[in-house]
């Protein structure tokens, strides 16, 4: 079984540009991509010849480093190829009916790469007493266009994924990526095997066992959590408090940054100001819901504020 994963991540001042950059060639790529296909599919519409003719959906992305661009040949190629790859990812979902079609990736707002397993490296950590891993290093980059190791903070344990992202959102940087759960997972077998086993055990249950030990858990936006049981769970009257504050601090630095020189560095720095409030928000909600549902299932000593 696959757990989602997502850790803080502290790049040094040094590394920080080497992955803006990295992200700013791969949504390039992207963005080429996206107008490629605009392009095939309104010359399709007004030339008679072309009618009814295969829009090539590939992975190819050569033909996007030029002269004017030869800024692409600065980063790894896979970061390159994953950008390409990550558009006919988004079409495939097109296809099933999943989504719309892939649309322009815009500069502003969270920003990410995507880095396979030739860009990235977890070196363990090995704790000399018992022998055991206790933690990972990170290492990014190639000998060609190194990185080096970057600080995050693993709040649990993990396995080593095969592919990461890596993003930026209100001046803040994530750590997120999918990896196998290794207190589910059956060694040696597929995933299925472990999902198989799970019913095993629940099988001889009746609906009503079920029922007594399932406890299900919808969050929302009005309210940070609700149960299936009908137990309705919403946050601390301190926090809507802050929360209503960050909001009025949001919308004001939105009018500063709009009266300022457009481009200027005071413009940008109002930017990151206004960033930064939603995402104290969108921390708040997601901790609360974190810690609001294992108290739930493992009856922790939490202070609830129930509706």
């Amino acid at each position: 079984m696959l757990n989602g994963y997502k850790f803080r991540l502290y790049p040094s001042p040094e590394q920080e540009p080497i992955l803006l950059q990295w992200i700013g060639c791969q949504r390039l790529i992207y963005n080429a991509k996206v107008q490629e296909d605009r392009y095939f599919r309104r010359f399709q519409r007004r030339m008679v010849g072309t009618v009814g003719e295969d829009i090539p959906v590939d992975q190819q992305y050569s033909r996007f480093i030029t002269a004017k661009t030869a800024f692409l040949r600065q980063v790894p190629s896979p970061v390159l190829r994953n950008g390409a790859v990550r558009w006919r990812q988004a079409y495939q979902r097109f296809f099933k009916k999943l989504s719309g079609r892939p649309k322009m990736k815009r500069k502003s707002g969270r920003q990410s790469v995507w880095l396979t397993s030739e860009l990235f490296e977890f070196r363990p950590i090995v704790d000399d007493t018992p022998g055991a891993v206790c933690g990972y290093h990170l290492h990014v980059g190639t000998d060609k266009f190194p990185v080096g190791i970057i600080p995050y903070v693993a709040h649990r344990p993990h396995a080593v994924p095969a592919s990461i992202y890596l993003a930026i959102e209100g001046g803040q940087w994530w750590l997120s990526f999918a990896a196998e759960d290794l207190t589910v997972t059956i060694p040696g077998k597929e995933g299925d095997a472990a999902t198989e086993r799970i019913a095993e055990d629940l099988r001889h249950l009746s609906a009503d066992q079920l029922a007594e030990r399932t406890l299900g858990g919808d969050r929302g936006i009005a309210k940070p959590l609700m149960t299936s049981d009908g137990h309705v769970f919403d946050l601390l009257p301190v926090q809507q408090t802050r929360i209503q504050k960050a909001r009025r601090q949001h919308r004001r630095w939105q009018r500063r940054a709009a009266r300022r020189k457009k481009g200027s560095q005071n413009q940008k720095k109002a930017y990151r100001k206004v960033a930064h409030y939603p995402q104290y928000e969108k921390n708040v909600r997601h901790e609360y819901a974190h810690q609001t549902s294992h108290a739930l299932v493992g009856h922790a000593a939490y202070d609830l504020y129930v509706l």
